[in-house]
């Protein structure tokens, strides 16, 4: 289930918020939780869902959407007064209490820049026939500890066979907390876009929250395999983090 939040800044076009702003939105999500239900909020914020020592939050949202924008230095400064959101989960709980609680405080604050919500979207489920052409709206990780690392024992991965396959088990992971059971297909490809990346500078993105450095990739990709795992990613993410802002996606076709 999916929701695009449309906000408007209470203030005028080019106020600037850090560039690194997903902690704001992480306490925007808890807050409006805590609103409609409390038990929810703690639940999912210090319990979550767990598997095999794997904890899951099942629920994924979107970089902020803002159609004029500029970043200068640590600062993304907006060039107009309107800008939306997503988020998205396989829960219905967890949509049901985040607008209820919305409507009882329709703020959301970045840093120290307000805006308020004018509408909310609700996005109807695509049709996730592999193969599926996905572009990034939030960038995706993937880490493995490397042992033979003493200064960073987490290493997040590029794209490639590694990258991919670490995803598939991140996404059955979740298939069985959703549903109680393993999916029936558990094939699973996923191929970024060569000539997107090449076009590119780079395709990686440092994220700083709350001062760990987290990298993902923002690039195009082509998934083919089970339909199951496609819309586990679809509803809750691709790879990791999904629940301080990482592996959102938007489906284009193919």
């Amino acid at each position: 289930m999916r929701v695009r939040l449309h906000f408007r800044l209470d203030g005028p076009a080019g106020q600037r918020i850090p560039v690194n702003y997903n902690s704001w939105l992480v306490s925007a999500v808890y807050h409006w939780l805590s609103l409609s239900s409390r038990d929810y909020a703690d639940f999912l914020h210090n319990v979550g869902y767990r598997m095999n020592n794997h904890v899951y939050k099942l629920f994924c949202f979107s970089q902020l959407r803002v159609r004029q924008r500029r970043v200068v230095g640590e600062w993304l400064h907006l060039g107009t007064t309107d800008f939306s959101w997503s988020l998205s989960s396989a829960k219905e709980d967890f949509v049901a209490h985040l607008l209820a609680g919305l409507s009882k405080d329709p703020q959301l604050t970045v840093a120290d820049v307000r805006a308020t919500a004018q509408q909310v979207e609700h996005i109807p489920e695509p049709p996730l026939k592999p193969p599926v052409r996905f572009v990034c709206l939030s960038p995706i990780t993937v880490s493995i500890w490397d042992d033979h690392s003493a200064k960073n024992p987490i290493r997040y991965l590029f794209p490639g066979e590694e990258f991919a396959e670490a995803v598939r088990i991140n996404l059955k992971r979740k298939h069985q907390l959703i549903f109680g059971k393993p999916p029936l297909d558990e094939s699973f490809s996923m191929d970024f876009n060569a000539d997107y990346a090449a076009q590119k500078r780079r395709i990686t993105r440092l994220v700083d929250f709350k001062g760990i450095k987290v990298r993902g990739v923002l690039c195009p990709f082509d998934v083919d395999g089970s339909e199951e795992l496609l819309r586990v990613g679809y509803d809750c993410g691709f790879g990791e983090k999904n629940s301080i802002g990482f592996g959102m996606v938007e489906a284009r076709g193919k």
